[in-house]
């Protein structure tokens, strides 16, 4: 019977051929890596990109030219209190309601974020000129576009705030960019 021995050369060359393989393996994962980084990198360079562009909650942002706002009695508000001073909401929501608007809600900011501003106003891009319009009634207001469907749109007083606009002047422009929606501020109820 014959013995199939391994001769040393044999087991060099079985060697040899997996030190290649492991190199080609090897080699393989880290390109694979580089590119996995670069893929990562580039998106993320572009997706900053596109949220400056969307606007941020961190950025201003006003609503789009109010071209075909709602008359205000078609204009749902909530009126909200991001302040410490008690009973501003209730006040500012008489003063809306004797300009022709309907106040459905009379609350504290169920988001309850600090607003540093005279005021936010939030809608749903579906409703971005009724947003304009409510907006138009607080100088300084900026909007902030969330995801809801519902035309209610909220009118969140700040710490700045003082009075509502002068129904007989003129509605300021807007030098701030119209802003797409975010989850982030998506409406949540109060408790």
């Amino acid at each position: 019977m014959a013995f199939d021995e391994q001769t040393p050369e044999d087991e060099h060359a079985r060697r040899r051929r997996w030190k290649r393989i492991r190199t080609s393996v090897t080699l393989l994962v880290l390109v694979g890596i580089v590119v996995g980084a670069a893929w990562f990198s580039w998106r993320n360079v572009v997706g900053e990109d596109d949220e400056v562009t969307a606007g941020s909650s961190s950025q201003a942002c006003a609503p789009g030219e109010p071209t075909a706002a709602p008359a205000p009695a078609d204009i749902q508000i909530n009126v909200y209190n991001s302040t410490d001073r008690n009973g501003l909401a209730s006040a500012v929501a008489r003063q809306v309601r004797e300009r022709g608007f309907v106040v459905v809600d009379v609350d504290n900011d169920p988001l309850d974020r600090d607003i540093t501003g005279t005021a936010e106003v939030r809608s749903g891009p579906e409703h971005q000129a009724a947003a304009g319009l409510v907006a138009s009634l607080v100088p300084g207001a900026t909007y902030v576009p969330d995801e809801r469907t519902e035309p209610v749109i909220d009118l969140v007083l700040g710490e700045t705030f003082e009075a509502l606009a002068d129904p007989a002047a003129p509605a300021p422009t807007s030098t701030l960019p119209a802003c797409e929606p975010q989850e982030a501020n998506a409406t949540q109820t109060a408790e």
